[in-house]
């Protein structure tokens, strides 16, 4: 068994960086993200796992890739990093494939393989085909993305549709009849396609026991493997890198405070988890929401945003902060002429809204003390950065995808994807922050 002390996740979002690094803190490793890299992290000796997150998800596929192989280099050279770990989107959002040739050529390893299924949220991989909870991942809101959309299911050929066609032969996949018999088929497979000059092989999954036999077979096989996909194969994963570390349980205290839920997510789950939230009767009496409007984000974070915000995040409030209502706003024609007589464009609008809620989070960080909940991967970021974050410590585990970290000022931080978990996430989010106050 090889056994590292010193692992690397390179992530192309926060939420994902976070969602992945959280597998390897339950199994007993210390661990960072980082949102920046500067020397003063050399300092951090105890960290058994880092994660960076590049934020290329929605830019030029060059400019990602340069930055995936320079932040590689960086947890290779400056923080000593062994085993490495490409987390992707399992909606296969992003610059995936520019990404994984990046990081395969600052590695130095064989081939990648590619498990972006995420069973434990209901995303499988079969036949190539990338499934949510059933559907096709091209009749989801992984389609209506404004940044990085997604317009079809098969994952070879989303990871070919990049390349030239000669590379396009380097892309192959492992289909579930050989992933159901086990490691050693699967190594097998790997050998042959890895000796055939494939590069990215894409493996079929549809439960936690396809993810264990992915990673056996990985241990198995002649070549050195580039590990990519979600948080599902990195649970699989950290046992094996880890080996017998020891998992201290300790229960985790939080201080009494209010909670700031910020949301720039236009997923209709990431909706329904906030109106769950808002009909909760528990939360009723100490609950705002602040539904933003269309003229609110263009018109940039006002005085009387700032003070609705501030007055009611007192004592343990929830205060919660979304655009639900800008996603329907939009398609009326007011709203349109409005975005074109601003000269601004859907993922503009997605970029505003973004740095709207950033703005927001800085302002009021210099007036209030409060607990941040974050809702989307690039809200996630900006709003961390707005507040002053250079890394994140992961200290606990709310749920099995969404830890709780402590930034470099103590600020404790729950980022989540916009993607991720059911109906009720959010109100375990805060059932949980409220249950383990110390009070």
């Amino acid at each position: 068994m090889i056994l590292s002390s010193t692992i690397g996740i390179i992530a192309d979002d926060l939420t994902g960086a976070n969602d992945t690094a959280l597998q390897f803190f339950l199994k007993g490793s210390n661990t960072e993200i980082l949102l920046g890299y500067n020397d003063e992290l050399k300092n951090h000796v105890n960290v058994g796992t880092w994660a960076i997150s590049t934020e290329s998800r929605n830019i030029d596929k060059n400019d990602a890739a340069k930055i995936v192989y320079e932040m590689t280099g960086v947890l290779s050279e400056k923080l000593n990093v062994e085993h490495f770990y490409k987390k992707i989107d399992s909606t296969l959002r992003g610059n995936i494939t520019y990404e994984i040739f990046a990081a395969l050529e600052a590695t130095g390893k064989d081939a990648a393989v590619v498990a972006p299924a995420y069973v434990q949220e209901g995303r499988i991989t079969i036949g190539g085909y990338q499934l949510s909870k059933g559907v096709p991942i091209e009749r989801t809101d992984a389609a209506r993305d404004p940044g990085a959309p997604i317009y079809e299911s098969y994952v070879p050929d989303i990871l070919k549709k990049p390349l030239g066609d000669n590379a396009k032969n380097m892309v192959d996949s492992i289909e579930l009849n050989v992933v159901a018999k086990g490691a050693g088929p699967i190594a097998q497979k790997l050998n042959e396609l890895i000796a055939d000059g494939k590069k990215i092989i894409v493996a079929d999954c549809v439960s936690t026991v396809d993810f264990e036999q992915i990673v056996l077979a990985m241990q198995k096989t002649q070549y050195n493997i580039l590990p990519c996909g979600s948080a599902g194969l990195a649970q699989a994963l950290a046992p094996v890198w880890l080996g017998d570390v020891k998992v201290n349980k300790t229960t985790k205290t939080v201080p009494r405070l209010p909670k700031l839920v910020l949301s720039g997510s236009a997923t209709t789950l990431s909706a329904l988890q906030i109106q769950k939230l808002e009909n909760e009767d528990d939360f009723s009496n100490k609950s705002y929401f602040l539904c933003l409007t269309l003229n609110d984000i263009v018109g940039g974070v006002s005085d009387n945003i700032i003070k609705r915000v501030e007055d009611n995040l007192v004592d343990d409030n929830i205060v919660v902060v979304h655009v639900c209502g800008v996603l329907e706003e939009v398609k009326t024609d007011e709203a349109k002429s409005l975005l074109i007589d601003e000269g601004i464009t859907k993922e503009a609008l997605s970029n505003r809204i973004t740095g709207y809620l950033a703005e927001l989070a800085r302002e009021i960080k210099k007036r209030r003390e409060f607990i941040i909940v974050t809702i989307g991967g690039e809200t996630s970021h900006a709003c961390c950065d707005a507040i002053g974050a250079k890394y994140l410590q992961v200290v606990d585990a709310i749920l099995p995808a969404i830890p709780l970290c402590i930034d470099s000022t103590a600020q404790l931080v729950v980022t989540k994807s916009g993607n991720l978990g059911t109906t009720s996430t959010l109100v375990e989010i805060v059932q949980y922050l409220e249950h383990h106050e110390n009070v």
